[in-house]
């Protein structure tokens, strides 16, 4: 396809779009795509615990808990803030920000990308690994850098480009707990060198290699924001690969990087995705109207060229914008929307809470409208948020509670990348519902793997009160649980339905199994006792759950997780009514984390449940 400042047919396509797509925008989708980046950069959000492994074990528990409790499903950790680690790298040294001393890992030892993730599968989010493929280092100490560390190793290699002129204001980092740090980093990797590309492409391969990543992901640091004034002209002309133009060669040298990146995975993970977060601005003046540094122009990154070239499965451009002005986010995201799905490609925008509170002081109602025009536009598949802290779980002007109240009430699976695999898994076998004194369960087998080898990553279970249940309703949308569980304990009414599939791990969905609760003998069922909403709630540190029975009877209290698995079980004396506090401490005396919980009570076959909220 070919793009022209004109732009006059895009226009009218993204007004279309905008129609097609307004009838939708209020009902959140069953596919779209729901992240926020961890940036370890200057430790802004994560590790804010002064190095202690046990505290930034519990923060990136803390972390993902918020984040499963407002529904998100995915989060991109930055692994690699400037030629260092968090993870054990064959290639470059633990980063300073993690322990406060370059080249030293974490004492008592943990692996903290192994560790984001194991606890984001845990609660079914994907995890991207998010590299910054040329900046040097973040520190204010070069020399303090461990021995391993390229700037010692290969001077070389480096580019001195001096300040980054302007990125102040515009800074994405802006953090009032971080204005000690240098925002002017002036060393780089030189993206010209062909023995850079490949070190850089063998970094990015450690991590697919040796970590069960869902995708990895650049940021927009390529060249500098400042420019460029020559600083890399010796490398041009020994290395020109038949470029006149030192812009153009600047450009080719980024696809060259970005094309390396996507097929080496392509080789030995194909389903891992590979995605770049561009500036916002492809070039100035497109579409018209819009003016400001371009990703094109003074950043020497085209994604266009990426996507034409397939070589990247989704850009999420820093549209870090509100609507009106030169930088307009009512016109900018069509524009890539339009772009991106013409190519076959997904758009995962990306926001900028974090500006209601600094000093931009966008208006509450900014964030909201700007998922609601995502939603309203075809081609926009989803979100993620800069940043985790100060962006998301910190809630500024209350943007948090939007998501979890209204945006993200509905949990979400993640798009499906067809290009990448379009073969569903085959559904869960042996599907029963048993509902007596002992068991009230939905229970399966797992099924033999897909023609592409493919067994199932998650299982999506659906609840209705109508049959069969509409699979394609995301309020109808239960639970969603490891691929590998073979049941669930339901909570279960007579009037309502279930069904259950599965999903791989690109999230192809299986065929839909329907059951039917009335095929269950309920006629021993008593009617249901009553379980009153526990106080207070939320609650921190314990909370009263008041019950009331049709009869004395033999009755048991169990708490589980929103993954189906049981906390904490309570078997009251035999009484009609009664009540018992939960501390939020678990069967094994462990204090369990924040979130949401369920608890259940259950007599002769019959029950009923309720929702604990609990603090930290």
């Amino acid at each position: 396809m070919v793009f022209s400042q004109g732009f006059e047919l895009n226009k009218f396509l993204i007004i279309s779009f905008i129609i097609m797509g307004t009838l939708f925008a209020d009902n959140p989708p069953k596919h779209e795509f729901r992240a926020a980046w961890v940036a370890t950069a200057y430790a802004l959000d994560f590790p804010r615990s002064n190095w202690s492994t046990s505290a930034m074990l519990t923060e990136i528990s803390d972390a993902l808990d918020a984040l499963q409790e407002a529904e998100f499903n995915a989060v991109i950790f930055q692994v690699r803030p400037g030629c260092d680690a968090f993870y054990n790298s064959a290639y470059e040294p633990w980063s300073h920000h993690l322990t406060g001393t370059s080249g030293a890992a974490p004492s008592p030892y943990f692996d903290p990308l192994q560790t984001w993730i194991d606890e984001a599968h845990e609660r079914n989010m994907e995890l991207h690994a998010w590299f910054n493929p040329y900046r040097v280092s973040t520190s204010s100490d070069l020399n303090s850098l461990h021995s391993s560390h390229v700037y010692h190793q290969h001077p070389e290699w480096l580019l001195s480009v001096g300040a980054m002129a302007g990125i102040e204001q515009e800074d994405p980092f802006s953090d009032p707990m971080s204005d000690s740090r240098d925002l002017r980093e002036s060393i780089i990797l030189d993206p010209g060198k062909a023995v850079v590309r490949e070190y850089v492409i063998n970094v990015f391969m450690d991590v697919v290699n040796n970590y069960d990543v869902d995708g990895v992901h650049m940021d927009d640091y390529f060249y500098p924001y400042g420019g460029m004034s020559g600083e890399d002209s010796p490398t041009f002309t020994a290395e020109p690969r038949g470029f006149t133009d030192i812009s153009d060669w600047r450009r080719d040298n980024v696809n060259l990087l970005v094309a390396g990146i996507y097929d080496s995975i392509q080789v030995v993970k194909p389903w891992v995705k590979s995605g770049v977060s561009p500036f916002g601005i492809w070039k100035n003046g497109v579409p018209p109207g819009i003016v400001g540094t371009s990703s094109y122009y003074e950043l020497y990154c085209d994604p266009v060229a990426w996507l034409e070239a397939g070589t990247v499965d989704y850009i999420t451009p820093q549209l870090y914008w509100e609507h009106g002005g030169g930088q307009d986010y009512g016109i900018l995201m069509p524009w890539w929307a339009q772009t991106i799905s013409s190519n076959n490609r997904h758009l995962y925008v990306g926001h900028a809470p974090y500006r209601l509170t600094d000093w931009h002081n966008w208006p509450a109602s900014e964030l909201p409208r700007q998922v609601r025009l995502n939603r309203a536009t075809e081609g926009s598949q989803g979100s993620v948020y800069f940043r985790l802290r100060n962006g998301v779980i910190n809630n500024p002007k209350g943007f948090l509670d939007s998501l979890r109240n209204d945006l993200y009430r509905y949990p979400a699976i993640a798009p499906t990348m067809s290009w990448k695999d379009d073969i569903p898994p085959n559904p869960p076998i042996n599907v029963s519902f048993g509902v007596n004194d002992q068991s009230n369960q939905l229970t399966w087998s797992l099924p033999q793997a897909a023609e592409d080898g493919d067994l199932p990553r998650r299982m999506v279970i659906y609840r209705s009160e109508t049959y069969p249940v509409d699979a394609m309703d995301p309020s109808n949308i239960y639970a969603i649980i490891s691929g590998d569980s073979t049941h669930y304990e339901c909570e279960v009414g007579g009037d309502d339905f279930y069904a259950i599939s599965a999903l791989d791990r690109l999230h192809n969905e299986s065929t839909i199994v329907q059951i039917e609760p009335s095929s269950i003998d309920f006629s021993n069922t008593p009617d249901s006792p009553s379980l009153f909403l526990n106080y207070p709630n939320p609650f921190n540190p314990s909370t009263t759950i008041r019950y009331d029975l049709m009869e004395n009877s033999e009755v048991s209290i169990s708490i589980f997780d929103m993954s189906g698995r049981s906390v904490r079980n309570f078997n009251p004396s035999h009484a009609r009514s009664g009540e018992i506090t939960w501390d939020g401490i678990n069967d094994a005396g462990q204090s369990v984390s924040a979130g949401i919980y369920l608890c259940r009570l259950q007599t002769r076959g019959a029950q009923s449940s309720i929702k604990l909220v609990l603090l930290k």
